[in-house]
């Protein structure tokens, strides 16, 4: 897919063969970075503002991720197919345009639709054998099955799953297919409040354009960056 630019750094493995006593030397891209998804059509303002935030906070080298086929087929995909595990892995997930910088970590962050793309970003790199250090998903309707997958898959270091149901969001991390199809029209009021009003509602929580949506999007880089961003 086509995103943003996203670090990595060259690492060297020697390797000896049974036959051959000389080490080999391979170089391995290793990648780097923050990359972070909105919800489904990664078009709205508050996504920029939300990369700002958490560069605020002390998580650099962030970027956004840009893999959408529009905000309504987002939202189907989001429901139908990107929820579930990839198995076998069908879908290149794989992150194109990589450069060496200093960046600490590599990070996956994702929002509504985001975090399905975040998840199965993550593991597509997990399963190819890179380190995922932290995979957040904020507001995520992502497969219970899914999720506990990636919780065991070892190569991914931390997962932090933050659910908006204080907030008034009717789905959440695990929820099963009747649940989330019966919450559609909630999402769907929830969602002309928020462009209406500019107050982000429920699941929309963290897409308020008002000031106080950036209040709340610094509070979430704060909580995100207190589980070990940097």
């Amino acid at each position: 897919m086509t995103s943003a630019p996203v670090p990595y750094v060259t690492a060297k493995a020697a390797m000896t063969l049974k036959s051959d006593t000389t080490p080999i030397t391979i170089k391995v891209n290793k990648p780097r970075g923050t990359i972070y998804w909105g919800g489904a059509g990664l078009d709205g303002p508050y996504i920029s503002d939300q990369v700002a935030a958490f560069q605020t906070v002390g998580i650099q080298h962030v970027v956004r991720g840009t893999r959408t086929y529009t905000m309504p087929v987002d939202s189907i995909r989001s429901g139908l197919s990107v929820r579930y595990r990839d198995s076998p892995i069908d879908e290149d997930w794989h992150i194109h345009g990589m450069e060496y910088n200093s960046a600490p970590q590599f990070n996956m962050i994702g929002y509504s639709y985001g975090s399905l793309v975040a998840a199965q970003t993550a593991q597509f790199y997990a399963h190819n054998g890179h380190i995922v250090d932290h995979l957040i998903l904020v507001g995520s309707p992502i497969d219970r099955e899914f999720l506990e997958l990636l919780k065991k898959q070892e190569n991914i270091r931390k997962i932090v799953v933050k659910n908006l149901r204080e907030h008034g969001d009717p789905i959440y991390a695990g929820i099963s297919q009747i649940p989330l199809l019966l919450s559609v029209p909630c999402l769907y009021r929830q969602l002309k409040k928020t462009k209406d009003t500019g107050e982000g509602t429920g699941h929309f929580y963290y897409a308020s354009t008002s000031a106080d949506g950036a209040r709340r999007r610094l509070d979430l880089a704060k909580f995100i960056y207190g589980h070990g961003l940097r």
